[in-house]
Order: structure tokens, then C-alpha cells, then sequence
């Protein structure tokens, strides 16, 4: 059984009142939609929460789901817009002064450690920085590795407009890590 059929299976079995195999996409997808949610909003507290929300609305509006697309797509477009929403709410207050990346603690090195946290905290900065749409692009492109045809179904987006959308962020990303990298004259 494909992936894709086998999560058809368990939606079908949570139409029918199964919702314990609901468990199965979450512990699958719960890792992809806390990043996302993570790199959208800068703060892990915040990610937590979108991530909790875009599966308990998941989960509710299961009843929706088609099945000519992919779950995870339809999961992230759920997660992206909490984002969205959130990021409404709360402009203006991302804490990039205290974001700690997860992997970053993991290092026995603690050189090592504190070059990955910098560099995690340098990157999370200059996403925060980009425009939202752009910043969407590059975290779904670039961090959790979505093909243009998946990133057009879960944005509504044109392939060819994702390409060109896509370039430009990865260009006002060198430019802001450029101008930091720079000492300051």
C-alpha cells in the first residue's frame, strides 16, 4: 500500500468515528508542521501551539478532505494559514533575541553548538525579515523541500510565479545575510 493510499485508509477510518488512527498523521506530519509553523513565526511556543491547532482543525474538517491531493499538502496549507493569522494578531512581536533552535542543543560539541545556534538565530532573523510570502516560499522550497507542484497546490500559486517568487526571496535572503555578515564601518 502507497503512502498516499494507506493515509487515505486512516482518513477514512477517522470518518467512520476510528479517531485513534488519527494518531498515525499526527506523529508522521507533527515534526514538518512544528517546522513550518517555527520558521513562519520565529517562536518555538507559538509553533507549538499552530502545530496543536492545525491538527486538532485537521482533524475537524477531515469531512472536507478530497483526495486527489496529498494530506501533508492539505495539513501545511491548514498550518500556513494559522501562521498567517497569527502573524496578524501578533505583528511586530517575534522574540528573535531568545529563538533557540532545537537541533542546535543536540551537539556534544559546544563549539559547535554555539556555531549552529548563531547560525540558526542569523537564518531566523533574515526570514523574519522577508516579506511573508516570500519567507513562505523559501521555508516550504528550501527547509522542508516541497516540489513547485505541491507548493502551487498548497499556495494557489502558479508553478512559473512560485519559480520567479522563489528567486527573489533567495536574493533578499543573500542580501540581508550579506549586510550582516559585513563588520560594521
Amino acid at each position: 500500500m502507497t503512502l498516499q493510499k494507506e493515509e487515505y485508509f486512516i482518513i477514512e477510518q477517522c470518518r467512520k468515528g476510528n479517531a485513534e488512527v488519527y494518531a498515525v498523521l499526527v506523529e508522521r506530519y507533527q515534526e514538518m508542521i512544528y517546522n513550518v509553523a517555527y520558521r513562519m513565526l520565529g517562536d518555538a511556543d507559538s509553533a507549538r501551539d499552530i502545530a496543536q491547532e492545525s491538527f486538532i482543525s485537521a482533524y475537524g474538517a477531515l469531512a472536507d478532505f478530497r483526495n486527489d491531493s496529498k494530506f501533508s499538502t492539505w495539513l501545511c496549507s491548514i498550518a500556513m494559514n494559522k501562521c498567517r493569522d497569527h502573524l496578524r494578531v501578533h505583528r511586530n512581536m517575534l522574540p528573535l533575541d531568545e529563538i533557540e533552535e532545537p537541533a542546535a542543543a543536540r551537539g556534544s560539541d559546544p563549539e559547535a553548538a554555539l556555531s549552529d545556534k548563531q547560525s540558526s538565530r542569523e537564518l531566523q532573523a533574515a526570514l523574519s525579515a522577508l516579506p511573508e510570502d516570500y519567507r513562505q516560499v523559501i521555508i516550504l522550497k528550501h527547509i522542508e523541500g516541497l516540489d513547485y507542484r505541491e507548493m502551487e497546490a498548497l499556495l494557489g500559486v502558479s508553478v512559473n510565479a512560485l519559480k520567479v517568487k522563489t528567486y527573489r526571496a533567495r536574493e533578499c535572503l543573500k542580501k540581508y545575510l550579506g549586510k550582516r555578515q559585513q563588520p560594521d564601518g
